[in-house]
């Protein structure tokens, strides 16, 4: 099962020997076609601009008046737009502050092709996952905006509620993947609780990276992920084959 080689979690471990010394001791995606936006055209370059200006502009009126207490018009007005404009690019005020819809296609569409190409989802999935931590962490111009956002969801329950539901859908949609690459062989459950795994990594590793930046300690998410990683495998190899049936 594609799902259930290399990075396994169908037998006694999570990640296998092969697969941690890939990450652990050097080995880098950063130099991976995922890591490089494809160039941009003035057209596509303005797009993504007036994407940016409304999303800040909803970050700013969220702090300030909180989602109930803004509006569309509001954000539109603020970014030097229209609210016409506004719902070409989000389908709600909400969604103005988390990823880009596109964002989180690009994702999808580089572990669907690595998958189909025959890698096992795991391996996909990090190297994926790894590429846009690569990215965030090169970029700290980004990291106070992602703090802002971050703080915004604890503090606001729908908006909370969409990045929970947006993570859903993004774990349904590979698992989706996962099972029609792997055919006969699929196995949904056994997919999703590896998914899973990847996941909950990567936002443990988002949460510390926060709660440290919160006090003035400089991290990289990267090697926070990679912690994690270790003791979830670490913990896999003590699980091994104990549980009795």
């Amino acid at each position: 099962m594609i799902y259930d080689s290399d990075c396994h979690i169908g037998g006694q471990r999570i990640f296998d020997d092969q697969c941690n010394n890939e990450v652990m001791n050097g080995y880098s995606p950063t130099d991976g076609p995922a890591t490089k936006r494809p160039a941009e055209g003035l057209r596509e370059r303005r797009r993504r601009e007036t994407q940016r200006e409304l999303s800040d502009a909803a970050i700013e009126l969220f702090e300030k008046h909180g989602v109930t207490g803004t509006t569309v018009d509001e954000i539109a007005e603020l970014a030097g737009t229209s609210p016409r404009t506004f719902f070409r690019y989000f389908p709600t005020k909400e969604a103005a502050v988390l990823q880009p819809t596109e964002d989180s296609e690009s994702m999808l569409k580089a572990v669907s092709a690595a998958v189909v190409s025959g890698d096992p989802l795991l391996r996909a999935l990090e190297n994926t996952w790894l590429a846009q931590i690569a990215w965030f962490d090169s970029r700290p111009e980004e990291h106070d905006r992602a703090l802002r956002v971050r703080r915004l969801v604890g503090q606001e329950p729908t908006l909370l509620a969409l990045a929970l539901r947006t993570e859903a859908d993004q774990v349904d949609a590979l698992t989706a993947t996962a099972t029609d690459a792997a055919g006969a062989d699929s196995d949904a459950l056994t997919a999703r609780a590896a998914i899973g795994i990847v996941f909950l990594i990567v936002r443990l590793a988002f949460d510390e990276w926060a709660r440290r930046a919160e006090i003035g300690t400089s991290a990289s998410v990267r090697e926070i992920y990679l912690e994690i990683r270790r003791s979830t495998a670490a913990m896999s190899d003590q699980l091994g084959d104990s549980v009795s049936t």
